[in-house]
């Protein structure tokens, strides 16, 4: 189970390769998250309010990943059963090409080409997708655990973008339905992303 950049996602057709703007892969998201991680585990006492610097040198993507296992062990079992899926689903894909009656034979050829050229691109793209998902659901299990109401983030395009996934991974935690709001405070100083989050029970 490697982590690593991909790219955009892909439009794979008989007459060429493409990329999908605004659909980035979600590596851009899993160190951030990580980051998120590491500023709410840790003890709790009552009515205090923490904060966590974020700045710091970035860990590489391997001792990235090791540390994800770390709070996961199992995840590498089950990514490498997920990819073995999406293998033979892509495998699949790649023979049914010769099914499309849209296509003469040479668009049939290249397309087959096209899919096998982007195979592991595809992925490597998975591999970061449930990587990404499972530390998302390991930071909501913090949540839950220590039971928090709010959490604030610098203002940008991936932060706003993990708190919305853990919004969503808060509506259908283990089948129960934890609310939340995602909004934005303005101060004189900076713009902040604010997740408060309902009252979560014993």
């Amino acid at each position: 189970m490697i982590l690593k950049y991909t790219g955009p996602k892909e439009i794979i057709s008989a007459h060429g390769i493409s990329f999908k703007n605004g659909k980035d892969d979600k590596y851009v998201y899993i160190y951030p998250a990580y980051q998120l991680y590491k500023a709410i585990h840790h003890e709790y006492e009552k009515g205090h309010i923490y904060s966590h610097n974020i700045d710091g040198k970035r860990i590489n993507d391997e001792a990235l990943v090791n540390e994800i296992l770390k709070l996961r062990p199992e995840l590498k079992k089950s990514c490498e059963e997920e990819l073995e899926k999406i293998k033979s689903f892509l495998d699949s894909e790649i023979e049914k090409v010769e099914e499309h009656k849209d296509y003469n034979e040479e668009e049939k050829k290249v397309f087959k080409n096209n899919l096998l050229i982007m195979k592991d691109y595809r992925v490597q793209r998975e591999t970061n997708k449930i990587i990404y998902y499972e530390l998302i659901k390991i930071i909501v299990d913090d949540i839950i655990e220590h039971k928090l109401k709010e959490i604030n983030s610098p203002f940008n395009e991936r932060y706003w973008h993990i708190l919305q996934s853990i919004q969503g991974e808060l509506s259908n935690h283990n089948h129960k339905s934890i609310g939340s709001n995602l909004d934005t405070n303005h101060n004189s100083e900076d713009i902040r992303i604010i997740l408060k989050i309902n009252s979560i029970g014993k």
